[in-house]
C-alpha cells in the first residue's frame, strides 16, 4: 500500500488550491486543484452526476427533488416534490445521465424515472411486482447507465445488481446472495466506468465487475472507511467519505489520501456528500452547495 502523500497549501492566481505530492509512490503526477466556484443553495444534496455538456444534476433528498444547473447558461430548473406520481420523488437516491437521457433512482417508490436534460418527465420503470422474480428490483440505492444505454440498476431489497438493456429488457443479475465471490452486502452507490467496469460501493470497499457481472476485483478493504461517494475516470477511482477522499489507481493501489480539513475553500465545506470528475474539473458535493475546482498538473 502506498504511503499517505504530504499536502502542500499554495496559492494561484489569488485562489484557493491545494497539491498533491506523491509521484513515485503511485505513478500518478502531481495535481493542483484550485477552486472556481461553489454553484447552488440546497438543502441537503445526497448524489451528483455530471453531463458530457458540463451541466451539473444534484439530487436534494430533503426536498425530494431533481435540480439541473446549465452548465453554459447556469439556469437552474427543479423538479420532484414528494409524491408517487410521475415526476414527483419518495427518497431520490441517485442520478445518472448520458446528455440526453436523465435516470433518478426513486427508491422509497421502487421504481427509476427516466427525464430529458431538461427534466422533462419521459416514464417510469419498476419490476417489484412483476411475476419474473429474476427481474425484480425494491429500494433502488442506483441506477447507472452505460455507454450502449444498458441501465444497472442497484438493488437493495435483494442486495444485487439487476441489468437490462436499453430496450428495458432483464438480461441478468449478480452479487446476490448466490455469489461466492463478489457478494454485495452493504451497496451504496453504483457506476459504470468508461471501459464498461461496473463498480458497487460499499462503507468500505469498493467491488468491481465486468460488464457482464463477473467479479474481477475487490478495492479498499482494509483502507475505507464509512464511503459514501465514489466517481471513475480512465486512470482514477476516487472515493469520498464525509471527512476524506481517497484516490487509486487503475491497479487498485492506493495514490493519495486528502484528509477534507486541508481542502481550502471560499464557503464552508460540509461533510462530504458526493463526487464526481471529468477531464479537467473535479466536483465535491457538500450538503449545500457544490464546490467546483480546476484540475491542472503542477509546474503547467
Amino acid at each position: 500500500m502506498a504511503a499517505i502523500p504530504a499536502i502542500v497549501l499554495v496559492w494561484i492566481f489569488g485562489a484557493v488550491s491545494f497539491t498533491f505530492h506523491e509521484r513515485s509512490a503511485a505513478g500518478m503526477p502531481d495535481t493542483v486543484l484550485v477552486e472556481e466556484s461553489t454553484i447552488g443553495s440546497f438543502h441537503h444534496a445526497t448524489r451528483l452526476a455530471i453531463s458530457p455538456q458540463g451541466s451539473l444534476y444534484i439530487v436534494d433528498g430533503a426536498g425530494n427533488s431533481l435540480v439541473v444547473i446549465d452548465g453554459k447558461t447556469a439556469k437552474v430548473t427543479t423538479v420532484g416534490g414528494y409524491g408517487w406520481t410521475s415526476g414527483t420523488f419518495d427518497r431520490p437516491s441517485s442520478v445518472s445521465t448520458d446528455g440526453l437521457n436523465v435516470y433518478v433512482a426513486d427508491e422509497a417508490n421502487h421504481r427509476v424515472q427516466r427525464f430529458d436534460r431538461n427534466l422533462n418527465f419521459i416514464s417510469s420503470f419498476s419490476t417489484r411486482d412483476t411475476s419474473y422474480v429474476s427481474a425484480r428490483f425494491g429500494f433502488p440505492a442506483g441506477a447507472a447507465l452505460s455507454r450502449q444505454g444498458d441501465l444497472f440498476i442497484l438493488d437493495t431489497e435483494n442486495q444485487r445488481v439487476v441489468k437490462f438493456n436499453s430496450r428495458s429488457q432483464f438480461e441478468r443479475s449478480f452479487g446476490g446472495i448466490d455469489q461466492e465471490r463478489g457478494r454485495i452486502r452493504q451497496p451504496v452507490k453504483i457506476v459504470v466506468s468508461p471501459s464498461d467496469r461496473v463498480f458497487v460501493l460499499e462503507p468500505d470497499r469498493v467491488l468491481e465487475f465486468d460488464y457482464v457481472g463477473n467479479h474481477i476485483r475487490t478495492v479498499g478493504e482494509g483502507v475505507l472507511r464509512g464511503a459514501v461517494g465514489m466517481d471513475i475516470t480512465d486512470n482514477t477511482l476516487l472515493v469520498a467519505a464525509a471527512d476524506t477522499l481517497y484516490w487509486f489507481t487503475p491497479s487498485g493501489q492506493l495514490g493519495h489520501v486528502t484528509p477534507v480539513r486541508f481542502i481550502l475553500t471560499s464557503l464552508p465545506l460540509a461533510p462530504v456528500q458526493d463526487v464526481a470528475v471529468t477531464r479537467d474539473r473535479f466536483y465535491i458535493l457538500g450538503r449545500e452547495r457544490v464546490h467546483v475546482f480546476r484540475m491542472m498538473e503542477e509546474g503547467r
